[in-house]
């Protein structure tokens, strides 16, 4: 045990003793040469860029054994907007211990204390970070005079780099093609490095905009990313609001990669604060994940063949996510699965994604409460400001495959469209859509940047399903059939009721083959006094009928047609007719005729909704009042827009 004992006392002092040695021939190294010459010789021969040495060179301890150098900075490239490339408070040099018995200093690390980098790409695309070959040996100097010779250079260049640390470093970027750049603080990493042509693993943790994350870089030949070559690299990122993986490669001298990403986090609304280009207003855009193949660079960010998941929207496409007004630009071809539409328009925030196992395509959405229809013929218009600040939040231009689609009520099937979105102007061609079993197409505008919202739309539907499809657009459910609907409508407010009273433009609705429900006006054809008395209006009443079809004129809400038409089996029903959406009332005055010929009995439908009134008007009094309120609406309906 004594002589374990004893060898292990004499491995230590051996041990100590030759750190000690090494440590005195260090010193007496760096005494008998100008050290700082030869270092800023050697840098300069390795890169091609001048280092200066602004304060004291000597012998480091700590961290590494080796040399130790104040303020360091090497030079940036001529025209470069920051001065220097790379600035230090101090630089340590590791060194191997044997070589400095042969007056050779052999760099194994390499650790730079507060060092601030300052990254650029010029207008041409260039980057600064492009190191110049390394130079020609320099001629040994001819001797002193007196015959005195200088001690021979130390080859400082001829080490092998196998670390590389920076602690509490400072990097910044600044692309001059965008005029934008960003800064990362509290650097702290290390890297593994044997030869600038073989791979090298960096590791460690920075700080962006005040939160931290874990990085970990693999690049194949760090040499050939720094000449502007490409090279292939591996990027993991992990913070609070990201996990993202890349692999890929460097496309050559400027910077920009391209590879396969996946990439996921709680809220890309924060994401998007923190990278300096916030969403502004709206609700949503929360937790998010992508994957695909990517390309970065020029400020964009390519996505091909991408799976994405956004609150409760799924999809997949090729798209570019870039900044345009400093705010998030979208553009590209998106196929998306079922979705709500709601949250986004009225600032309502969606509820988290939550698949149910076993429930059909789109039953997920049912879930989302709907808001007030844009004109509900049955509750009473709501008072309160409607919030299209979502529309602000992003801009986009946009080829959409939809399938499910929620509209306030309204549901799609399936769309094509195309989606332009500028700083609150929302404009949306429809190409095709499916829904209530027919087709439609047409042009959507809403226009949030005023104090106002602007809305203007022109549509057509054919061969719907005429109960389904009014019950959801305007909560009328008493007619059933094919329907043929076309609207060319304008309107503008801040609320609801605002904007029914202001909705100005035409309409036009015909059904074919389907019924009336809530009265029954063939019992017309036996008794007008039934008719008359209200005996032939109940909610278990229906008409079936051949056609109906009514043109209609708008003007500040109101509604008026002069055509109005409505034909049984047993009666031909001609009309005219005015809907004053903001009084919520109707007055009509109706002619029904026995299809075979015979008397007319007209009468009129008067009064507020759900309390009208039936009276006769064979004097034409009705006629003549009704009447001359159609002609006043499409008048006014013609009038030029202001």
């Amino acid at each position: 045990m004594k002589t374990i004992w004893a060898w292990g006392l004499w491995i230590l002092g051996g041990l100590v003793a030759l750190a000690g040695l090494a440590a005195l021939g260090l010193y007496l190294l760096v005494a008998q040469i100008d050290v700082r010459k030869e270092v800023e010789r050697a840098v300069e021969g390795a890169t091609g860029r001048q280092l200066t040495l602004n304060g004291d060179v000597g012998v480091s301890y700590w961290p590494v054994l080796g040399l130790h150098a104040e303020g360091a900075a090497l030079e940036n490239v001529e025209g470069g907007r920051a001065q220097d490339f790379l600035t230090a408070v101090d630089i340590h040099v590791g060194v191997e211990i044997w070589p400095l018995l042969r007056r050779e200093v052999v760099v194994r690390e390499l650790v730079l204390q507060q060092p601030k980098i300052f990254l650029e790409v010029d207008a041409e695309g260039k980057p600064n970070w492009m190191l110049a070959a390394p130079a020609a040996p320099t001629p040994q100097p001819a001797p002193a005079p007196g015959g005195a010779t200088r001690p021979p250079a130390v080859e400082v260049a001829r080490a092998t780099l196998r670390k590389l640390s920076i602690v509490d470093g400072e990097v910044n970027f600044h692309d001059a093609r965008r005029a934008a750049g960003w800064v990362v603080g509290d650097v702290d990493i290390s890297s593994d490095l044997s030869d600038l042509d073989r791979p090298m693993r960096v590791a460690g943790d920075v700080l962006f905009n005040d939160k931290p994350v874990a990085v970990e870089l693999d690049i194949a030949r760090l040499g050939a990313a720094v000449r502007g070559e490409q090279t292939s690299l591996k990027l993991h990122l992990s913070s609070d609001l990201l996990e993202a993986r890349f692999e890929g490669q460097t496309l050559a001298a400027s910077g920009e990669l391209a590879g396969a990403i996946t990439a996921s986090g709680p809220s890309l609304r924060q994401l998007a604060a923190w990278a300096n280009t916030p969403f502004q207003g709206g609700v949503g855009f929360e937790q998010f994940e992508v994957s695909g193949r990517l390309e970065i660079g020029g400020g964009r960010y390519d996505f091909t063949n991408a799976d994405f998941a956004l609150d409760r929207i799924s999809g997949s496409g090729d798209f570019v996510l870039s900044q345009h007004n400093g705010k998030p630009y979208l553009s590209g071809l998106l196929r998306l699965a079922e979705f709500d539409l709601n949250p986004y328009l009225i600032g309502q925030a969606p509820p988290p994604a939550e698949a149910k196992e076993g429930a059909p395509a789109g039953a997920e959405l049912a879930v989302v409460a709907a808001p007030p229809r844009a004109l509900d013929v049955v509750a009473a218009p709501t008072a309160g400001a409607i919030d299209f600040s979502g529309l602000r939040a992003f801009n986009a231009d946009l080829d959409l495959r939809t399938q499910t689609v929620l509209v306030q009520r309204l549901r799609i099937d399936s769309a094509r469209l195309n989606l332009v979105i500028n700083d609150g102007f929302l404009a949306a061609t429809l190409h095709e859509m499916r829904l209530y079993g027919g087709s439609g197409s047409g042009r959507f505008e809403l226009d949030s940047r005023g104090p106002a919202p602007r809305i203007v739309q022109e549509l057509a539907f054919s061969n719907l399903e005429a109960r389904r499809f009014l019950t959801d657009a305007v909560n009328f459910s008493n007619i059933e059939g094919r329907a043929e609907v076309s609207l060319t409508l304008r309107t503008q407010g801040r609320t609801q009721t605002e904007m029914i009273a202001a909705a100005d433009g035409r309409a036009h609705i015909e059904v074919i083959t389907g019924a009336l429900h809530g009265v029954d006006l063939g019992g017309v054809s036996r008794t007008i006094r039934n008719a008359l008395r209200g005996e032939l209006i109940a909610p278990e009443a229906r008409t079936p009928f051949l056609g109906f079809s009514a043109t209609f004129a708008v003007a500040d809400g109101v509604l008026a047609s002069d055509d109005l038409s409505f034909n049984t089996a047993d009666l031909r029903i001609p009309g005219i007719g005015v809907i004053d959406l903001p009084q919520r009332r109707a007055d009509l005055r109706l002619a029904p005729r026995s299809s075979r010929g015979g008397i007319v009995f007209p009468f009129s439908i008067r009064g507020p909704w759900g309390q009208s009134t039936y009276a006769g008007d064979f004097n034409g009094r009705v006629q003549g009042e009704v009447l001359a309120r159609v002609r006043q609406v499409e008048t006014a309906a013609r009038a030029p827009v202001n």
